[in-house]
């Protein structure tokens, strides 16, 4: 199981690796809209200069939701199995572990609160700005914001689930959490460190309304 769950990790970062890689051919000189039919033998083909922030915003928000949002999943998933099986032994245990079960799931918050920060800033979800019309550089600066949240929250929400997995076992020896639950926080601070990262290179982007 840990060969695949390695397999969905790298899966999602070459993913988004190449959505970017896609942004950036279109936003390069001569990328995205430029014309050649019908060009004379010979002749240069028209470049379009027009600005391809937009582009590079839109892939921003992919990665501030769905890098978080696949590490949540599988840390959900990991936590949730083991607590099952703990819960079906005796139910009244139930409770504690949904508290570690719970806890892989912020990551997924935190890149999806993200998201929304980039969309509203970059005009996705604000009609005061154009999101068409928007810098390059401005979309760039959005991407890069969305880098910290992207691959801290996907890669602490794994390693989170198997510390709560640990600590779920705690629950069924001892019956309760204990310090457990500090443990399981522990790798939650740094996710904490990479949302708080994301929201001042985001609110600090320059974007002409």
């Amino acid at each position: 199981m840990k060969k695949y769950r390695f397999t969905a990790l790298a899966a999602a970062l070459v993913l988004m690796l190449a959505i970017a890689g896609s942004a950036l051919a279109a936003a390069a000189p001569g990328g995205g809209d430029a014309l050649t039919i019908g060009a004379a033998p010979g002749a240069p083909a028209p470049v379009d200069n027009t600005p391809k922030g937009y582009l590079w915003a839109a892939v921003a928000v992919c990665i501030a939701i769905v890098l978080p949002g696949i590490g949540s999943a599988l840390g959900v998933g990991m936590a949730g199995r083991a607590a099952a099986g703990v819960s079906a032994e005796d139910p009244e245990k139930g409770g504690s572990c949904l508290i570690f079960e719970l806890l892989p799931a912020t990551q997924g918050l935190y890149g999806f609160v993200i998201a929304i920060f980039i969309a509203v800033g970059c005009g996705i979800l604000n009609p005061n700005v154009s999101f068409i019309d928007l810098p390059t550089s401005a979309g760039l600066a959005f991407f890069y914001a969305s880098l910290p949240i992207g691959i801290v929250g996907l890669v602490s929400a794994y390693f989170q689930s198997r510390v709560c997995c640990a600590g779920i076992g705690i629950v069924a020896k001892q019956g309760n959490g204990g310090m457990g639950i500090t443990y399981a926080i522990m790798v939650e601070l740094y996710a904490i460190l990479a949302l708080i990262i994301s929201i001042l290179m985001v609110v600090n982007v320059p974007v002409a309304a």
